[in-house]
Formats: C-alpha cells, sequence, structure tokens
C-alpha cells in the first residue's frame, strides 16, 4: 500500500481532532474541532485513495462532494460555537437554505464540466469547473460564516474568528495548490498541500484548546511579520551572495550572506514589531506605568495613578489591586487568606481567566476558582513571581466585552512586577516617613517645654493671687488678659506638634520662604540654646516666592537642623548653625551650614541612600527621605564635598515657578 502524504495527513488530522475531544469532551468548542477533523481528514482519504488509485474519476467526485458541504459546515460548527442547544435535526431544518445549495452543488459534481468522466490521467485534465466548485464553496463559506458571526459575542465570537481564519487560509492553500500544479506540472506541489492543509489545522486547534486565548487579529498580524521577515532576509541573503561571489571565494560569499542575513533580522525585527504593532502597547503600557512609579510618592495617589492607567489600557471599568498585609491578600474590600484554597491556586496558576478555566481539563479546585471570578466580577486576575503571592491585580470584564487575549496577559504579567515594587516601596517610606516625622516630634516636645511651662506658671501664679485680689479691676483686667494670650500661646505650640506629627499629602503652592524659615529657627532656638549652640539666620533672597509645600519644608529643615545639633555635641569651641537663602534664576537656594566636624569622605558618596548613618540609634532614613520629599516638589538637596576643618554644608533648591508638566 502506498503511503502518501494525504494519508498520513488525513491520520494526524483525525488525531488531533480526537485528542482536543478527549481534553475536554464536555465543551462545544472541542467537539466542533472533532467534527471539523472527521470532515478533512475524509476529504485528504478521498486524496489519498484518488493518488493511489490511478487518479479514478470516483475519489475525485468525492473529493468535490466533501467540498460542496462546507457552507453546511459552516453552519453547524457556528451552532456549535454559539452553544445552540437544539438537536442536530433541527440544526439541519433550519439551515435548509445551505443544504439545499449544497446538494446541487454535489448534484453538478456529476456533470463533465465539473469533473471529466474519463478517468484522469494527468492533473492537467481536471476540469475547470473543480477550480469553479472550490473557489465557489470556499467563497460561500466564509460569506456564510461571516454573516452569522454577527449572533456571536465575546469569546464565542474570538474562537469562531480563529476557526474562519484557519479554514479559510486552508482553502486558500488548496487552490494555490491546485492552481501551481496545472501551471507548473509538477505533482510535488500537490504533495506538498495535504501537509500544508494539516499543519494549518493543528494550528488552529492548539489556538483553541490551550490555556492563551488568542485573536485571529493578532496571529494574522504575527504570520504577516514572520513571512515579511523571512522574505527580507532571504532576499538580503541571496543578493549579497550574488554580488559577492563575483569578488570572493564561494565560501566567503556565504558567510557574508549568513551575516548581512542576520544583521538585517536584527535591525528590521523590532521595526516590523512596530509596523504591525506588536509591541506598541505593550511599550505604550510600560511607559506609563513608569511614569507614574517616577512621579507619586504617596502610596495612595499612586495606586490611583495605577489604576487609571491600567482601566485605560485595558478598556475596563473595574481594576482591584490586592497587596499581602498581616498574611492577608486585601484590596478594595477584599479580604482573603494567603493559606485559602483560591489564593493557593492562584499561586499555582500566576494568571487566571475564566477562558482557561474552561479549556483546561478538569483540575482540582477549578470550581472555586470559578465562583471566585464570578463572586468578584473578574474578567483577568494576575499575580506576582514568587513562592508565595504578596501582590495581585483583578480587572473587570472590558467595555468591548472581548475576554483578555493571552498577550494582554503576557503585557500585564511584564509590569505587575514594577507596580508591585513601586507600591511597596512607597507604603514603606510613608511608614519611615512618618516615624522620622514622630522623632523629630519627641526632639521638640523637649526642646520646647519650658516653653510651655513658662505660661503655665504664669498662670499659675495669677491663679494663686486671684483670691486676695479678685476684687482689684486692674488686677482681674490683667488677669484676664494674660489668661487669654498664655493659653493662645500654648495653643499654638501643640497646633505646631500635630502638624508636625501628622502625615499629610504633599500640597505644593506659592508660599513666603522666610516665614518658613523663621518658624523653625523659632521652633529650634531652644533646643539649640540647651545644647549651647549659636543659630545664625542670613536671609538674602531678593524674592522669597516658592512653590513648594510648606509642612514637608519644615520637616526637611528641622531635620537638617537637629542633625546638625547632634554633629555639634562633640565639638569644642565655637559652635553655630548658619541657615542663608540667595536667589538663583529661577530658584531660591536654602543653605544649612555648621560648624562642626562635617562629613567624612566614604559617608559623602552615600549619604543620601538609606539605611546610612553615624549615630548610635536611628536607622539613617531621616536624608533618604528628605531626598524624597524635595523630589516629589520638583526640587533637590546636595551636600558639598567634605573639606578639612569645615563643616557640613547641604544644599536645597527651589522653584519659584510650578513645573510646566
Amino acid at each position: 500500500m502506498n503511503l502518501s502524504t494525504a494519508l498520513w495527513a488525513a491520520i494526524a488530522t483525525v488525531i488531533t481532532g480526537a485528542v482536543a475531544l478527549w481534553t475536554n469532551p464536555a465543551r462545544p468548542t472541542n467537539r466542533a474541532l472533532f467534527f471539523s477533523s472527521l470532515h478533512v481528514g475524509v476529504w485528504l482519504l478521498c486524496m489519498h485513495l484518488l493518488v493511489a488509485g490511478g487518479y479514478r474519476i470516483g475519489w475525485l467526485r468525492c473529493m468535490v462532494v466533501l467540498t460542496a458541504l462546507l457552507p453546511v459546515h459552516a453552519w453547524i460548527v457556528k451552532d456549535t460555537f454559539d452553544r445552540c442547544r437544539e438537536p442536530w435535526w433541527a440544526r439541519l431544518w433550519r439551515c435548509r437554505g445551505w443544504l439545499a445549495f449544497s446538494t446541487l452543488m454535489v448534484g453538478w459534481a456529476a456533470s463533465d464540466f465539473l469533473v471529466p468522466s474519463a478517468e484522469v490521467k494527468q492533473l492537467r485534465s481536471w476540469g475547470a469547473g473543480y477550480l469553479l466548485i472550490m473557489a465557489g464553496a470556499g467563497a460561500v463559506f466564509v460569506l456564510q460564516a461571516v454573516s452569522k458571526m454577527q449572533g456571536v459575542n465575546g469569546v464565542r465570537r474570538m474562537e469562531f474568528q480563529v476557526f474562519l481564519l484557519g479554514s479559510a487560509t486552508s482553502t486558500l492553500v488548496v487552490l494555490l495548490s491546485v492552481v501551481l500544479g496545472l501551471w507548473l506540472d509538477e505533482p510535488v506541489v500537490l504533495e506538498l498541500m495535504p501537509l500544508l492543509v494539516v499543519a494549518l489545522f493543528i494550528g488552529t486547534a492548539w489556538a483553541l484548546t490551550s490555556t492563551q486565548v488568542l485573536d485571529a487579529r493578532h496571529i494574522l498580524s504575527a504570520v504577516l511579520e514572520r513571512l515579511a521577515l523571512v522574505a527580507g532576509v532571504v532576499l538580503i541573503a541571496w543578493s549579497v551572495q550574488l554580488l559577492a561571489q563575483q569578488f570572493v571565494h564561494v565560501g566567503t560569499a556565504y558567510v557574508l550572506s549568513l551575516a548581512s542575513g542576520l544583521w538585517f533580522a536584527a535591525e528590521m525585527h523590532p521595526w516590523l514589531g512596530g509596523v504591525f504593532q506588536r509591541n506598541s502597547r505593550l511599550t505604550q503600557l510600560r511607559r506609563a506605568i513608569f511614569r507614574v512609579a517616577r512621579k507619586d510618592l504617596r502610596p495612595e495617589a499612586m495606586e490611583d495613578s495605577f489604576i487609571r492607567v491600567l482601566k485605560d489600557r485595558t478598556q475596563t471599568e473595574r481594576v482591584v489591586i490586592m497587596m499581602c498585609s498581616r498574611s492577608r491578600l486585601v484590596g478594595a474590600g477584599l479580604d482573603l487568606a494567603i493559606d485559602s484554597s483560591e489564593v493557593k491556586l492562584l499561586q499555582s496558576l500566576r494568571w487566571l481567566t475564566p477562558e482557561r478555566l474552561e479549556r483546561e481539563k478538569a483540575i482540582e479546585g477549578r470550581e472555586t476558582l470559578q465562583a471566585f471570578l464570578t463572586e468578584h466580577q473578574f474578567a483577568a486576575v494576575v499575580t506576582n513571581a514568587g513562592p508565595t503571592i504578596s501582590f495581585a491585580i483583578g480587572f473587570g470584564l472590558p467595555r468591548t466585552q472581548r475576554p483578555f487575549t493571552h498577550p494582554e496577559i503576557t503585557q500585564l504579567l511584564d509590569v505587575v512586577g514594577t507596580i508591585e515594587t513601586s507600591l511597596s516601596r512607597a507604603r514603606y517610606l510613608k511608614q519611615t516617613q512618618q516615624s522620622e516625622q514622630l522623632a523629630t516630634v519627641g526632639l521638640l516636645g523637649a526642646s520646647i517645654a519650658h516653653e510651655i511651662r513658662n505660661p503655665l506658671v504664669s498662670i499659675k501664679t495669677f491663679v494663686q493671687l486671684l483670691p486676695d485680689h479678685y476684687h482689684e479691676a486692674v488686677f482681674r483686667d490683667k488677669f484676664f488678659r494674660l489668661i487669654g494670650d498664655e493659653v493662645g500661646r500654648i495653643d499654638r505650640l501643640t497646633e505646631q506638634l500635630l502638624d508636625l506629627s501628622a502625615p499629610r499629602a504633599l500640597a505644593a503652592r506659592s508660599v513666603e520662604l522666610h516665614t518658613v524659615l523663621s518658624f523653625c529657627v523659632d521652633l529650634v532656638a531652644a533646643k539649640a540654646a540647651d545644647k549651647g549652640v549659636r543659630l545664625i539666620s542670613n536671609f538674602q533672597a531678593s524674592s522669597d516666592i516658592v512653590h513648594t509645600d510648606p509642612d514637608a519644608l519644615k520637616q526637611v529643615i528641622l531635620n537638617l537642623s537637629f542633625n546638625a545639633i547632634q554633629s555639634l555635641e562633640q565639638t569644642a569651641g565655637d559652635r553655630w548653625i548658619r541657615i542663608e537663602t540667595a536667589k538663583i534664576d529661577d530658584s531660591v537656594e536654602v543653605k544649612v551650614i555648621d560648624s562642626g566636624p562635617g562629613i567624612s569622605q566614604e559617608v559623602w558618596s552615600r549619604l543620601f541612600q538609606p539605611f546610612q548613618t553615624t549615630k548610635s540609634s536611628g536607622f539613617g532614613l531621616g536624608l533618604a527621605i528628605c531626598k524624597d520629599i524635595l523630589s516629589s516638589l520638583h526640587a533637590s538637596i546636595i551636600a558639598d564635598p567634605p573639606v578639612t576643618g569645615c563643616g557640613a554644608t547641604f544644599r536645597i533648591i527651589l522653584p519659584c515657578l510650578p513645573p510646566t508638566s
């Protein structure tokens, strides 16, 4: 028995359909693939019998009959994708018009116009009607499928488009193979045709049964991109080889052509990706995520910005970011234990969509995951990579009602790590900033204790004298005036402490810099006097209007001042701190200078990095937080290089105008 390529292709096609049915027999799409594999397999078997039997007319007519039944096939497959629950005979009755059309075409298969009545000894003697009926049936198949696609939505529509793309491409391959075989009189062309058909069928079956939901447009653009790349590489390599052979040895010419082809592939691959827009959406998403990560430092604002970007890129109305907190995954009202069954299954899968659960073979816990997606109305969930889940993002159904495709899931997985790192860093900085604020409040509390004690002593003294001098009008007036002034003074001091200790959102506005600095000098004065340190103010800026957050700037100046006081504790001689201002173009420079021992070269090189400290206590986060605060306000801070015998000098550059973007 002659084992032709058509027979091997028929066997491979039926096996592919059987495997698809075996993996998930309850899924309508898998049943449609099995039905299609029988149709294509029988057609390829007839082709094998035609070639092996000496081109007898009967097998050719069978091939024509099977081709004529394509419109009916499309109707049945469409109903299967649409999950029609009618029995098969009712579905056939509804497509009676197309069935009648196909029956008429089957009748034409007996005419000599379509297929010659004599035995076909040469491929060139096939009737012109053979090509006509194949082209007509293929065109009717496509038109009928497209017309019926209007009633299919969501993932069914996408799957039907992929099926239609594979079927239309297979029909085109058959037609081109027959035409080339007749034109070139080369039987080898027709022998390769079954291999192309089965390759297309296997590819279509994989696209419809794998866990990766694919879009027909993405598949087509990817194929065209690769075909264009291969064609360009072949053309460049062939041209270089022909040209090089005129001047160098054949081996050298071959090496040059190979190198030219590889160079062309490396240069053209990114360009073709942009032409076919394969990488443009991923690039735009990455850029948007990076912009948010650089711009916002507050975790709440950063999370809101990330959600807006993800909503815009995925065209969905609902995005939920969940982060790990105390062994629980929480966010937007969701609260899941890390050791719950849903989270454990998510950890093993990394990403989840309803379509993936439907396509996969039955797995333990699938009902639990399906209920989780349905309850929270998620169309996709992606998680971070790692041994345990610490971060996840849930997405609602896009406004287009189309499911998330695998390229889209890949894009989200590509940026989920960046989002997690940025949010974790922002939350960590917020916590450390609050710790530094509390530390500053502690220092201030000790330094201004006597500022509160003085008015309390005055009030106490007058209260003790009140019984003896109550009837004196002058005493009463002085008493009431003093009580009001001293209580107001205490109230202002406590408000200042509360302002410094309470976490706040940064809000830059136009402020008078010298007023803010004077406030800081007043707060630090008591602490400096207690340590024997002189405070010197030298405000020389001609215009002190800057665009900043006054409360955040107070925290930075107080942090630098207290650092300077602590560095002067072990210094002998004249101890002083000087705060200066100067106008520089569109900015104002603030300098905080001390007469202490200065900064060593080793510490200076990593001064603003976290956990860098020379103190016996503290975490070394103060300067790192100051730098982050100023960066978010479009300001900057630097320390002058160390000079032997000189103290430390810190320079803060504050913008006078708000940023243009």
